[in-house]
């Protein structure tokens, strides 16, 4: 792990010296900050459980490492909500079939299916960040249908955000 030394900013509350997952490419307290989140914590609820400034996790969002750590945990708590709706599929066929001979409970059904459609709906983003800078210094080659990864480039990426070249996650 590497040692890095944050400079003083008025967004954050807590300087000290902060340790760089190689396997992420952040802090502790920004893995803790996209697992809230992802989570449905608010903006204003993480910043103060963790003790920084809104501000500060704005700017977060900004870096590349954040934004696909984040994306692997909207990923995971996705996985989680279909594997618990795969749960209640036997429920699930069972009250759309008795719906459908009482049409009493439009209201409830209208409602499963909304719930079900937005689940399934949300998207996600990238969640390997070496994928995503691999893609980025990745170039085509001029008249062939191939490309050429940059790996001088590619290798100073994972380098700059204190990544190693492979994932121990």
């Amino acid at each position: 792990m590497r040692e890095r030394k944050t400079a003083p900013t008025e967004g954050n509350k807590s300087e000290q010296n902060t340790t760089i997952s190689p396997a992420t490419g952040l802090t502790p307290q920004q893995e803790q900050a996209c697992i809230l989140l992802a989570s449905g914590e608010s903006y204003t609820a993480v910043a103060q459980r963790l003790n920084i400034n809104r501000g500060t996790l704005y700017k977060w969002q900004d870096l590349l490492p954040f934004q696909c750590f984040y994306n692997k945990q909207c990923s995971d708590y996705k996985a989680e909500v279909r594997n618990a709706l795969l749960g209640l599929h036997a429920e699930a066929v069972d009250t759309v079939r008795e719906l459908m001979h009482n049409g009493g409970e439009a209201t409830r059904l209208k409602a499963a299916i909304w719930l079900l459609e937005k689940v399934e709906a949300v998207e996600v983003g990238a969640t390997d960040v070496r994928e995503v800078l691999k893609a980025q210094h990745t170039e085509p080659i001029i008249d062939l249908p191939t490309t050429s990864l940059n790996d001088k480039a590619y290798r100073q990426a994972l380098k700059d955000l204190g990544l190693s070249e492979k994932a121990d996650v």
